[in-house]
């Protein structure tokens, strides 16, 4: 089987695993890492020997990139102080204490080799913890406190893996040099992530084509990692804040198009980077495994050790009052959020072949990631409902206040309109029905009251029947296409209309 046919069988082995997941209401990063795990040892299944430097620079800058496009720079300064102690103190405390620990369990681990398994899994992931919470509903401050901080300790603990593979391939490792090298890295780094992307952004303004635009985003992914790898400074703290600067000015520089395209796109890309991720992870585990035979029950027990430490630590330092306002509860959620993945592992398998410990590295990781990923991913819904966290609303008052703003703006520029005479009676009839609708729906939540839902069964039936009506519209459009009356572009255009419309109605 050749390179292509394997990725295509890949892709398609982990599009079947997803949906397994669905079925079985499992996060699906935990069935894709238990299923890369079943085929590296299916007898046949071809060997990948993929370039370290390729793995890092392939996956690395846009799952960053999207993790700082989602992030809202006003929510992370908010939450500042706690990021500062999970993100930052945190990582580097787990690295320090893991690395210890490794170098003393591991025969013949080397410090350098040690700080990188160490580094590497510092910095959790936040693809199973979201997974999670779409099954399981928690205060939004945890949500926002678990993906903040997934963001930001994935740069500082690649940055810290960074310095710790430049003094493994150096042969030597002084803590005041690496010190030095940590903060020019994270500063360079910063620095040339704002400046990718607002140049980004003022290329997308100035043209129109949305498919370039995409395009440009992904560019900008690359050309921040790449620029800052090239004068020395941290690529991955490129990235991340890359996507942060551009994800928070998205609503200025782009336009409606290119924003649905936008996001789907890059929804669609990071599935497939962290689906291939973890697949790939289970076929180099078994070159891992033969050249540490004679190891593995041993190495084994010594990774379970080494994941049981990182949910201990973390355990502590969660429990700390790092946030105010947070509960005990809900920093308990916080503090079970922990598992790692597809980042640590991409860090992982970047280790070059002939440096000292990478099989150890690399097998360590594996066995770290299964256990917090499985072990805490499948047990965060049990922990949540034992604590009975109550769980937000339908919408926050933040969300109501937005709202409501938002429709007192509309039905001011509905009198506005009247005023003018640029509007018709009937249509102005039902606008003001609807706005005033959403307004009393807001003010019911802001009291505290269950929101009336605006989908009664007039409504309802409105949308059913909506829904029909779009059927046959789209049904006699293709009808025309297919009896040749009409081009398929036509068609095409008018059903883009269509499901445009139809995607409102849900």
């Amino acid at each position: 089987m050749g390179e292509l046919e394997l990725l295509f069988a890949l892709l398609f082995a982990a599009v079947l695993l997803v949906r397994a997941a669905d079925r079985l209401r499992i996060p699906y990063p935990i069935v894709l890492v238990l299923g890369g795990l079943a085929l590296a040892f299916v007898p046949g299944m071809p060997r990948v020997n993929m370039d370290p430097h390729v793995v890092l620079l392939v996956f690395i800058p846009p799952l960053l990139m999207s993790a700082g496009w989602n992030s809202s720079p006003q929510e992370l300064r908010a939450e500042g102080r706690a990021l500062g102690l999970l993100a930052l103190l945190l990582v580097l405390v787990t690295t320090s204490v893991v690395a210890v620990a490794a170098h003393w369990l591991v025969d013949g681990l080397s410090w350098p080799a040690a700080f990188m398994l160490g580094a590497v899994v510092a910095p959790t992931d936040a693809v199973a913890a979201v997974a999670t919470f779409s099954t399981v509903h928690v205060p939004e401050r945890v949500r926002r406190l678990v993906e903040g901080e997934s963001l930001i300790n994935d740069a500082t603990g690649l940055t810290g893996f960074r310095v710790a593979l430049g003094a493994a391939t150096a042969g030597t490792f002084s803590l005041l040099d690496a010190t030095v090298e940590f903060l020019i890295a994270a500063i360079g780094g910063a620095a040339i992530g704002l400046a990718v992307a607002l140049g980004a952004l003022r290329a997308i303004r100035r043209q129109p084509d949305v498919t370039i635009s995409v395009l440009l985003t992904i560019l900008a992914a690359y050309a921040s990692y790449i620029a800052a790898e090239e004068v020395h400074a941290s690529g991955i703290l490129a990235a991340a804040t890359c996507g942060v600067v551009a994800g928070w000015k998205q609503s200025t520089y782009f336009d409606a198009d290119t924003r649905l395209t936008a996001n789907a796109f890059w929804r669609i890309l990071v599935f497939g980077l962290e689906a291939m991720l973890f697949v790939l992870l289970g076929l180099q585990l078994e070159e891992a495994v033969e050249s540490i035979r004679g190891q593995v029950g041993t190495l084994v027990a010594i990774g379970v050790a080494l994941a049981l430490l990182t949910i201990v630590v973390r355990m502590v330092f969660a429990l700390l009052p790092v946030a105010p306002g947070l509960g005990l509860r809900e920093r308990v959620v916080v503090g079970w959020c922990g598992m790692r993945g597809a980042i640590s592992l991409a860090a992982a398998l970047s280790i070059a072949t002939d440096i000292p410990g990478r099989d150890e590295v690399v097998f360590l990781t594996f066995v770290v990631i299964l256990v917090t990923l499985v072990g805490q991913g499948l047990s965060l819904p049990m922990v949540v409902r034992a604590l009975r966290i109550p769980s937000e609303r339908e919408w926050s008052p933040e969300e109501a206040i937005a709202r409501l703003e938002a429709a007192q703006t509309a039905l001011d520029r509905l009198d506005e309109l009247e005023d003018d005479d640029r509007i018709a009676e009937e249509p102005l009839r039902r606008l003001r029905e609807l706005y005033r609708a959403r307004f009393q729906q807001c003010v019911a939540v802001l009291g505290g009251e269950k929101a009336p839902d605006l989908a009664d069964d007039a409504r309802m039936r409105y949308s059913n029947v909506r829904r029909d009506l779009i059927r046959s519209e789209r049904s006699a459009v293709l009808t025309l296409r297919n009896e040749g009356r009409i081009s398929q572009e036509t068609q095409r255009v008018i059903e883009r209309d269509l499901d445009l419309e139809e995607a409102r109605l849900r």
